[in-house]
């Protein structure tokens, strides 16, 4: 069978992304040596309206932020909560092979993270194969397009491999979705001094009613490594930490979504 995403000019849907990680780190410069922790967790949960859509990939969606926001704690554990200046507004995303944009609905402009990471649940897409596959079959996924989004989330590199299982058809939430077990490497440099790697693995869910991805929902760790080299000693720098990401999509009523907003 062959897998793909057609959204529904019409549908509405309800959906929400959260990346949350934490980075452990120890400084060493000569014989002193510091540790840290920077820890955020970045939770959307927004409103789809599907304006238009096509088999050929052409999509305009207008969004409704409902709620954007970033949990992060101070290496002394305390916590804060920012509040994106997006909640509360919309925008419309757009495609056109491949191409995206991103506009306002209404006055002002698009928060630079907002405008690097909207529609990041669309490029799951990209873990699908040209031809068509059925349980026990496995491949290699081009999954540039959504490296580079989960990189604005965790400052992290973009070259990436990702290799995906299609391991069996399950019934779940009353309906028939494609249960695919995903394990993704990411690598490149952050603050153009720290090497960074990212190794995520889990489960993504296909639903070939909505014939969109539904659910996704996977963990990993990512280390950094690094050196700052100025006068003195060199500081040599090592972190880890978990990292998870967890997507979900549900196609709701008018009336269910416009009582959540």
């Amino acid at each position: 069978m062959r897998m793909r995403v057609w959204l529904l000019a019409g549908a509405r849907y309800a959906g929400s992304n959260t990346v949350s990680y934490t980075i452990r780190t120890i400084v060493r410069q000569g014989d002193h040596t510091t540790t840290s922790s920077e820890s955020a967790q970045r939770t959307e949960r927004f409103v789809d309206d599907v304006v238009r859509a096509s088999e050929n990939g052409v999509i305009e969606i207008k969004r409704n932020y409902l709620r954007v926001y970033t949990k992060m704690r101070d290496p002394e554990g305390r916590a804060n909560v920012r509040r994106s200046p997006m909640q509360g507004r919309s925008v419309v995303i757009s495609e056109s092979r491949r191409r995206r944009e991103i506009v306002m609905v209404g006055r002002g402009t698009v928060d630079s993270r907002v405008r690097r990471v909207a529609g990041m649940e669309l490029d799951w897409r990209d873990i699908f194969p040209e031809k068509p596959v059925g349980p026990g079959d496995s491949w290699s996924a081009d999954v540039s397009s959504l490296a580079r989004r989960l990189a604005a989330y965790l400052r992290c590199g973009t070259r990436s491999e990702m290799n995906v299982r299609y391991e069996e058809d399950v019934m779940r939430e009353g309906s028939r979705q494609a249960k695919l077990y995903v394990d993704w490497t990411i690598e490149g440099m952050r603050d153009r001094h720290l090497y960074t790697k990212v190794t995520l693995a889990g489960e993504v869910y296909y639903d070939f009613a909505e014939r969109r991805i539904v659910h996704v929902d996977v963990g990993g760790s990512m280390i950094v490594r690094g050196a700052f080299v100025g006068k003195g000693h060199p500081r040599i720098v090592k972190g880890e930490g978990p990292v998870n990401i967890q997507t979900t999509i549900k196609r709701v009523s008018l009336q269910a979504a416009a009582a959540d907003e």
